[in-house]
């Protein structure tokens, strides 16, 4: 009986490790550096992906930060939309917002999503880019990957030029393979794969969320916010990000 107790003890305890890894609010704070012929003043780029069912508190932000980007799944079935304005609400009084479409946001009444982005001036981003700041080559690139449309990326990276610095944002990191070419980008995000949400040791249904700095490109998956299905996580806490950005002048060109 004395075992038994043990392991039930044992499984309890482990539960609510799990419990507390999805409701945690782990920042990570990053710098990085992206190429640009024209230089920007460093700003600070709050990203946050995969919100789902959770709340987002006033004081979440407690730190200055210049814009927002929200990767999907800010939403999902059976979500009050009454929250999800709250969280926009706490999100917007920080900084101005763009959003790009998950997997999960359309199971709400789209409409009145839209109606909560428009009372809170967030942009949607929709296979489209935007000047940062109103600097014409520092663009922000937004694919709404779930709308499947034909000439998504043809018409997300319509306006950027070959030497913008660009930041790329879809849902799923799935697209980052498709970034090359005509469509580079210097700094792509992306959430969806919840670092694989429970993972026994190094084995999880996905990668964990991470930074790669690679050659000519740097990729940040997050591990997400927030959960679905089952409201628990093992071995890939949940997650925001900070990127303070700062710009890398080409060899070639000279500050202005």
């Amino acid at each position: 009986m004395k075992y038994l107790m043990k392991i039930a003890l044992a499984a309890l305890a482990f539960l609510l490790v799990m419990v507390r890894n999805a409701f945690a609010e782990k920042l990570i704070q990053q710098t990085v550096k992206l190429p640009t012929d024209k230089a920007f003043e460093p700003f600070k780029l709050l990203f946050i992906a995969d919100i789902h069912r959770r709340v987002i508190k006033a004081d979440l932000i407690k730190f200055p930060v210049d814009v927002i980007v929200i990767g999907g799944d800010l939403v999902e079935k059976g979500v009050p939309l009454e929250r999800v304005q709250e969280n926009i609400k706490n999100l917007r009084a920080c900084a101005p917002v763009y959003f790009v479409w998950g997997n999960n946001d359309r199971e709400v009444d789209e409409n009145k999503l839209r109606e909560i982005f428009n009372q809170f001036d967030v942009i949607v981003l929709e296979d489209e880019s935007v000047a940062l700041f109103g600097n014409e080559q520092l663009r922000l690139v937004g694919l709404d990957h779930f709308a499947y449309k034909p000439n998504g990326f043809k018409n997300a990276f319509e306006n950027v030029k070959e030497n913008d610095t660009v930041l790329f944002v879809s849902h799923t990191p799935f697209d980052f393979w498709k970034v090359k070419g005509p469509y580079s980008a210097n700094l792509l995000l992306a959430g969806h794969t919840h670092g694989g949400q429970i993972r026994i040791g190094p084995f999880g249904l996905f990668d964990k969320g991470s930074m790669k700095i690679k050659k000519d490109r740097i990729e940040l998956i997050s591990n997400g916010f927030g959960t679905t299905t089952l409201h628990l996580r093992l071995g890939a806490q949940a997650e925001y990000h900070v990127l303070t950005i700062t710009p890398a002048v080409r060899k070639d060109k000279k500050l202005s």
